[in-house]
This record gives C-alpha cells, sequence and structure tokens, in this order.
C-alpha cells in the first residue's frame, strides 16, 4: 500500500469518527469532497467518487463495530432500578447520604467507615463559597436573631440558651471570616454499599446507620434516586445527587479520609496482621530512630511468644540475637535453629570474668585509655552490687585498687590494649587490697566471692565464647540474691562483645525488672538503651511489672530513648500507670483491657498499630510457652 493511499485512508476513518460522534452533520462539509456547482449539477458521479463512499461507508462500519465491542466489553449485561437500590448483573447496589452533623465532630471520625470491612464506595464533594457571599448572609441571619432576641425581652420573657448560643455562633465564625481564619464551603458525603444478596445489603445497611448515628452523623438512603447515587459514588466526579451542608474549615479538617492506620516498610519481618484495615505489618526496627524496642504485659497475655516469633523471623535475615532467658522458656529455640545455650549459675561450667575488656574495634574514634576507664566504671557498679553501697572512701580506695590490678598484667591507662595480655580476676583485686590501708572491710566483703561459697561464678577466667547466629543466656538456677549481680556481668560481657565488632544485632532481656530494682544495673542498663544505636544493636527489655520499671528513675528514660513499644493486654491495676506513662487514649486504653491473646499496640513513634500476631502452625510449634501444647 503506497503511502498516498495509507493517508487516504486515515483521513476517511477520521471524517467517520468525527460524523459518528457528532463533530460534522455530513460529509459535504469536509473540505476534501467536492461541493456541487451550477456548472456540474447535472454531471453523474463518476467511478472515482462512488469508490470514495464505498470507501466511507466501509470505515464507518468498522468504527461501528469496535465501538460496540468496547461498550460491550465494560458495560454489565444489565442494570434494574428500584426505588432503594439497584441491581447490576448479580451485585445489589445501595447509596446513603448524609444530611446532617453534630455541632462538634472529633477528629478522624470517618475511621470507622473507611476501615469497614466491606465492599463500598465513598465520595466527598467540597464546594468552596465565596467570604464575601457568606458574610452577607451571616449579618442577615445576625439580624433575625438579635431582632427575636429583642422580641423577646420586650415581652419580659426569660433569655433563650439556644437562641444566644446560635447568636454566639455566628459572631465568632463572623470574626474567623473576617481574619482569614475561617472559609466556608458546601460539604456532601455519600456511600455506596454492594453485596451479593438482599439480606446482607440490609445488614450493611443498618451497621452503617448504627455507625454514624453513634457520632450523631444523620443519614438517609437515596430513595427513588438510586441510580444518581450510583453515579455520584462513581469515578466521574458527577454530583447527581446534590445534598450538601454548610461547613467551615475546622470541621472540613475532621472528615479527612485518609486516617487508616498504617506501618509497613519495603523489608523487615512481618509482625502480624493490622487490626484496622488488615493489611500486613512488615517492619524493620534497625530503620528507625534507634532499634531499641520495650514490650509490657501481663502474664498469659503471649509476650514470649510474640518476642520470640520476632527473633525467629529476624534470624532469617542475617541478624545475631543474644537473649537472657530467666525461665528457660528459650531452649526449644536453640535446639531448632541451632545456637549456643549457656547455663549460669553456681553448678555450671560456663564461667564469665567480669574483668575482660572489649577489643578495640577498626576506624573508631575512641581513645587509648577509654576501654579501661569505662571498665573501671563498670567494675565499680558491680561492686556496689556485690559488697552492698560503697562509701565515698571505700569507692576512691577501690578505684586505685582496680587500677593498680590492671597495671599489673600491663593494662593502663596510656595502653589499654588487651590483645595478647592476662586479663586479671577478681582474686588479683583482692591480692592488691590486701597491700593497701583500710582494706580490712572490703576483703571480707570481697572473699565470699573470691574464696568463699561464691567464688566459682566471679573469679574465674571466661570460658564462653559468644559465636554467630543465636546465643541464649539462661539465669534461672542462680539464687535470687546472685541475680542481680549475675545479671549485671552477663549484660557487661555482652556489651563487650558487641564493642567489639560491629554487626546488626538484637539484646533480649526478658524480666527486665530483675535489673532494674537496683539502681547500679538499672543505671548500666540504661547506659547500654542510649549507646546501643552507635553500635548497631537493638535491645529488646520485656517486663510484666509495669509500675516497678517505671518507679525506677532510669525506667521511664529507657522507654523514652526506645523507639518502639509494644502493649499488650493489661490488668486493671497497672492499666492507669501505663496510660499515663504512654499517654494512651481511652480507646487504646479500653483495646488493652480487653486485648485478646495474641494482641497488641505497636508504637513506632507517633504510629499507633494495633496488631493481631499471626504464625504458622511450625512457628507456634516452635515458639509457643503454653505448656498444653
Amino acid at each position: 500500500m503506497s503511502e498516498q493511499q495509507s493517508s487516504q485512508q486515515q483521513e476517511l476513518f477520521l471524517l467517520v469518527k468525527k460524523r459518528y460522534t457528532g463533530d460534522v452533520h455530513s460529509f459535504e462539509s469536509e473540505k476534501w469532497i467536492p461541493k456541487p456547482t451550477r456548472k456540474d449539477t447535472k454531471k453523474t458521479p463518476n467511478t472515482s467518487d462512488k469508490k470514495q463512499d464505498k470507501q466511507i461507508l466501509e470505515a464507518e462500519k468498522e468504527y461501528k463495530s469496535a465501538l460496540a465491542y468496547i461498550k460491550d466489553a465494560i458495560s454489565p449485561a444489565f442494570l434494574k432500578v428500584h426505588a432503594d437500590k439497584l441491581r447490576v448483573n448479580n451485585t445489589y447496589v445501595k447509596t446513603f447520604f448524609v444530611y446532617s452533623y453534630p455541632n462538634f465532630l472529633e477528629g478522624n471520625w470517618l475511621s470507622p467507615i473507611i476501615n469497614w470491612d466491606v465492599k463500598f464506595d465513598m465520595s466527598l464533594y467540597i464546594y468552596p463559597i465565596e467570604s464575601a457571599f457568606i458574610q452577607k448572609y451571616l449579618r442577615k441571619r445576625l439580624t433575625q436573631l438579635h431582632s427575636e432576641r429583642s422580641i423577646n425581652a420586650e415581652k419580659w420573657l426569660i433569655n433563650d440558651p439556644a437562641l444566644e448560643a446560635q447568636i454566639q455562633d455566628v459572631e465568632e465564625l463572623r470574626a474567623k471570616l473576617t481574619r482569614g481564619q475561617e472559609k466556608y464551603f458546601h460539604f456532601g458525603l455519600y456511600i455506596t454499599i454492594y453485596s451479593d444478596t438482599e439480606e446482607w445489603l440490609t445488614k450493611i445497611g443498618k451497621d452503617i446507620e448504627t455507625i454514624l448515628a453513634g457520632r450523631n452523623v444523620l443519614q438517609k438512603q437515596s430513595y427513588l434516586r438510586a441510580e444518581q447515587g450510583f453515579v455520584t459514588t462513581g469515578p466521574f466526579a458527577k454530583d447527581d445527587l446534590g445534598v450538601y451542608r454548610n461547613i467551615s474549615t475546622w470541621g472540613l479538617s475532621t472528615t479527612f479520609p485518609f486516617s487508616s492506620s498504617t506501618l509497613s516498610h519495603d523489608d523487615g519481618i512481618l509482625y502480624g496482621v493490622n487490626t484496622h484495615n488488615n493489611s500486613l505489618i512488615l517492619f524493620d526496627r534497625f530503620k528507625s530512630e534507634n532499634a531499641n524496642m520495650v514490650v509490657f504485659a501481663k502474664s498469659g497475655s503471649g509476650k514470649s511468644f510474640a518476642v520470640k516469633l520476632e527473633i525467629l523471623r529476624t534470624l532469617m535475615l542475617g541478624t545475631d540475637v543474644i537473649v537472657i532467658d530467666p525461665e528457660n522458656e528459650y531452649k526449644p529455640l536453640v535446639d531448632t535453629v541451632g545456637g549456643s545455650y549457656l547455663d549460669v549459675s553456681l553448678n555450671s561450667n560456663e564461667r564469665i570474668n567480669p574483668f575482660d575488656l572489649p577489643l578495640w574495634m577498626k576506624d573508631h574514634e575512641e581513645k587509648p585509655g577509654d576501654l579501661l576507664r569505662s571498665a573501671i566504671i563498670d567494675l565499680l557498679g558491680l561492686m556496689n552490687l556485690m559488697l552492698g553501697k560503697l562509701s565515698s572512701e571505700d569507692e576512691s580506695i577501690m578505684e586505685k585498687a582496680l587500677i593498680t590490678t590492671y597495671s599489673l598484667k600491663g593494662i593502663t591507662l596510656e595502653d589499654d590494649d588487651a590483645v595478647g595480655k592476662e586479663i586479671p580476676i577478681m582474686k588479683d583485686l583482692q591480692d592488691v587490697l590486701e597491700t593497701m590501708d583500710w582494706w580490712e572491710s572490703l576483703v571480707r566483703r570481697l572473699e565470699k566471692y573470691t574464696t568463699g561459697i561464691f567464688s566459682g561464678i566471679f573469679s574465674q577466667r571466661t570460658n564462653v565464647d559468644l559465636k554467630e547466629w543465636l546465643q541464649v543466656f539462661s539465669v534461672r538456677d542462680l539464687d535470687d540474691i546472685l541475680r542481680p549481680t549475675t545479671m549485671y556481668v552477663i549484660l557487661n560481657h555482652i556489651w563487650n562483645k558487641v564493642r567489639s565488632s560491629n554487626k546488626k544485632r538484637l539484646l533480649v532481656i526478658d524480666e527486665a525488672w530483675n535489673v532494674m530494682q537496683h539502681e547500679d544495673s538499672a543505671k548500666f542498663l540504661f547506659g547500654l538503651v542510649k549507646r546501643a544505636r552507635k553500635y548497631n544493636l537493638g535491645i529488646t527489655t520485656i517486663t510484666q511489672d509495669v509500675e516497678d520499671f517505671a518507679t525506677s528513675s532510669y525506667g521511664k528514660p529507657i522507654i523514652t530513648n526506645s523507639s518502639i513499644q509494644v502493649l499488650l493486654k493489661q490488668s486493671s491495676a497497672s492499666i492507669d500507670a501505663l496510660q499515663d506513662i504512654f499517654k494512651l487514649t481511652d480507646q487504646e486504653k479500653y483495646i488493652l483491657l480487653n486485648a485478646a491473646v495474641w494482641q497488641w499496640l505497636f508504637f513506632a513513634g507517633a504510629e499507633h498499630v494495633g496488631i493481631q500476631i499471626v504464625a504458622s502452625f511450625y512457628e507456634e510449634q516452635i515458639v509457643s510457652t503454653d505448656p498444653n501444647k
């Protein structure tokens, strides 16, 4: 086909399209079709003209055929119009419009509708009104109200509170409009619901009436205008119902529809299903301001299950996890996925030397002496736990003794690189103290940890190694008198390991109230939480004693320095304290009091999301702590 013929066919097609769509009314109006003149009116059409007419008819036929196919593809088979609804194919459709609002509407009042788990369309139409027009109307209305009040006064009638309230509202609105603080609009709100059966459609209609009536928002069905309602909520931007109310900028702002709570990253692990809108919560802790998390819940609410599920899924992303386990709950997890399970007790073979120093981290800003200085400060805190609260004189003697103990092994403030050097133990400290003045009291209290009943746990060299993957320290078999001290030593050992290499890690401290009940150990944990982000560490603090945790001078700072807070079911005795700490709304308070097992509130910065934990069958078998399973 030549270019001329192709161009001619395109012109024919465009001409037919214009004629069919109403752009032109006759072929004679086109330039390329010659109009008859007096000279040639009696001439008969030649062969070329007949050929062109035939081509036009064929092109018109093809265009009509294609247009009919497109309409058939996107159109329903039938549409039946009833007085109160439509039937589109096998789907029933009903439209509601809002005709009245209360004087006050709280923000986010549309959230129950937006997060409604049914099929529906909602359209909001907003028409700005000129301020001059509404000011004229308000002046007229204010004149009427003042006139009515004057008539009542002349008749010696008691003031009508409703009339006074109207006058005050109109005057306030006029003032705000004049200052530009408010604008006025016409606002139309329409909702169309869909269902496969009439019974279910009726039920959904009653539900929406209940939801809106609970906020004093009145609505009606679009009787005898079902088709117009369907078009109004369709993607046509056409308001065929035209039911609207006057509304100011403040009132309009409360109808902002994009209020559904979501919390999801492009990567991360699955935490559960959003209870607001059934979306998935995919979250990466290390993308927050810091990766620290606090978990508060009463016993049996599923906190250990939730944390172990997070650990299991975090391990799959290559993040190391370290756990302090107070009840041997994490043993099945280690047996299944592998890792190290260390039993820390008097009868155990695992030992940790509290005098250990971390290795130097490459490209780090710490200077010589920083590691030793930090270790001595931590050991002074440990001595306050082991020996009782030290006086200022005893603390000064202990500080000198610690510096001397390290220097005898070649570790000084000028050179604190511990590579290739022998690390001192608790017995070395006792030997140094015995050579100093005023040593008797300190040595007597220290002897039970060097040669007494507790000597095996604190006065030997470290024989455990924090390898990669998963490490669990079990402290279940520790005596209560040793638990705070041992937790302090374990945390210090973990911290030294973390500072020696830069790798993503999670540290889970279960039943953290054991640490928080003593000031020195609570202070040490607070220091870890503050500095963890610097070393790519996320700390998970779990406790069920909310009040004990919050009343500690370091408890609340730990909460504020944790970007993520998880709250599970709470008892009525602790909910008020929790509400004060986290500034919970009454609705969130109600949720926590009545939450089912494995339901929690997840706070990440300004985002507050309800989560239903979802685990596969195999995950549940691994992480469940239910003794009946």
